[in-house]
């Protein structure tokens, strides 16, 4: 039998070859090409650091603000991002910075933690820096802490209290290193959100992420993958760093990251750097399709660590396919360190024998209020409105955890493989399962959980 080449990765393993040629439609959902506007990457930072958007240049703006004594303070994402953009950026800009006569003891590297918890000095080492910049400026990180150290700057025009680490109000200089990228409430992830979560106090975080919720829908029409218009969570943020912005100078440097390159580069005011990543971002993340698919097959690949983190796989395919609870979702996430987030894994044990609209009711109304809200504790909302596209049991997962408890507890189908190796075999029997139900089906493909697939006759 010959087979489509449709490469997925289970953790960091590839498997191929478990579709089979006699379906027709089969279609691996792939970004068009896209051609970064530069050649020479450092020519190109220079550019964007002399040519700011909405700033004065790079250089200029260090000369007029330092004062010896007073902290710089670079803005970094913490070791819940891949920070490939960090590991490039820093040493570039570290060294710009000393070569305009900044010590070394009066920069300081900020992890936006927001109200995750904080990074062990090897996630810092490993998956924020790396040894080499981990040896020469170790002495320079500080770690953002959500219940410490947070000062009151008023509140947004939806009464959102602002309270930001004092350490960054006390600089006389930030620079947030950014890595726009889509976000499947925010709308769109980097720049402002380094702010809120990122460095924002416990309190912030939790009057404005429960903005996303619908006690009917789940989730408010305005908040979804790709979308910052009519949405009341981005635009919240936006105000938050813009109120910051109004306290101290700031110089934004952002990025698009693509198959592991940066392929996109950006300087300035950071509601600028916002806004022109718009445009980057819908060639490099929204694949265009006419009819929503039968089955889609997607990876998280080696983000695949725990069910939490795998969730956006799950939510990436769930906007390509069907949502008449005919069409499959299959998941491959190794989820080897478990689920990831305990509000999660609280929230869905508290509702697994409710109905699903009493159990969607249920979660926002105990566990999504400005008073009760945690982190982790938005994903059982979004995974519950999923489940009333896709019904309990057709999204599959392959996976190290327990089949008992997903099934019971998170309402999806787990299939332990013996091996990396048994993935191939685990597949060809849910396609051959498929055809079964229906013999022509309509296959996706999804190599890249951050894409949107927008989806024209739904």
């Amino acid at each position: 039998m010959s087979w489509y080449k449709t490469p997925l990765k289970y953790g960091s393993y590839i498997v191929d070859e478990f579709i089979p040629a006699s379906i027709r439609d089969v279609r691996l959902l792939e970004i068009e090409e896209y051609a970064p506007d530069f050649d020479n990457f450092e020519e190109k930072l220079n550019s964007v650091l002399e040519n700011p958007l909405g700033s004065k240049p790079f250089d200029e703006l260090v000369g007029e603000t330092y004062q010896k004594g007073k902290r710089v303070t670079i803005i970094v994402d913490d070791n819940t991002r891949p920070n490939i953009h960090t590991r490039i950026l820093l040493p570039y800009v570290m060294e710009r910075l000393l070569r305009n006569g900044v010590e070394k003891n009066d920069i300081a590297i900020m992890i936006a933690s927001g109200s995750h918890k904080a990074p062990k000095e090897e996630q810092i080492r490993d998956r924020i820096l790396n040894k080499e910049l981990y040896d020469a400026w170790r002495e320079n990180v500080l770690i953002h802490d959500c219940d410490s150290r947070n000062k009151y700057l008023g509140d947004t025009s939806r009464g959102t209290p602002i309270y930001i680490d004092d350490r960054i109000l006390d600089s006389c200089l930030l620079i947030p290193l950014s890595d726009s990228e889509y976000h499947y409430f925010a709308g769109q992830a980097g720049t402002v959100k380094l702010f809120c979560p990122g460095v924002a106090g416990r309190e912030t975080i939790r009057i404005n992420h429960p903005r996303m919720f619908d006690i009917e829908k789940g989730f408010v029409d305005g908040c979804r993958l790709g979308n910052c218009d009519g949405n009341p969570v981005i635009e919240d943020m936006i105000e938050i760093a813009n109120t910051v912005k109004k306290n101290l100078p700031m110089f934004c440097i952002d990025t698009i990251v693509h198959h592991g390159e940066i392929v996109y580069l950006q300087a300035g005011d950071i509601y600028e750097c916002h806004k022109a990543a718009h445009e980057p971002l819908r060639r490099l993340r929204v694949v265009d399709v006419d009819e929503p698919a039968d089955i889609v097959f997607v990876s998280v690949g080696e983000l695949g660590i725990n069910l939490y983190q795998a969730g956006k796989g799950i939510h990436a395919a769930w906007n390509g396919v069907r949502h008449d609870r005919k069409g499959w979702i299959v998941l491959l996430a190794p989820c080897n360190e478990g689920i990831g987030s305990d509000a999660y894994a609280e929230a869905m044990e508290s509702v697994k024998d409710m109905n699903l609209s009493d159990a969607l009711r249920y979660v926002i109304e105990t566990y999504c209020s400005p008073k009760t809200f945690k982190i982790g504790n938005q994903k059982p909302p979004d995974l519950l409105r999923i489940l009333r596209d896709v019904k309990p049991g057709d999204i599959k997962v392959i996976t190290e955890l327990d089949p008992d408890m997903l099934i019971k507890t998170y309402h999806m189908e787990g299939l332990n493989p013996k091996s990396p190796e048994d993935v191939q075999r685990i597949l060809r029997d849910l396609v051959v399962q498929y055809l079964e139900i229906n013999p022509e089906p309509r296959i996706f493909v999804l190599q890249d959980a951050s894409a949107l697939i927008d989806v024209k006759n739904r």
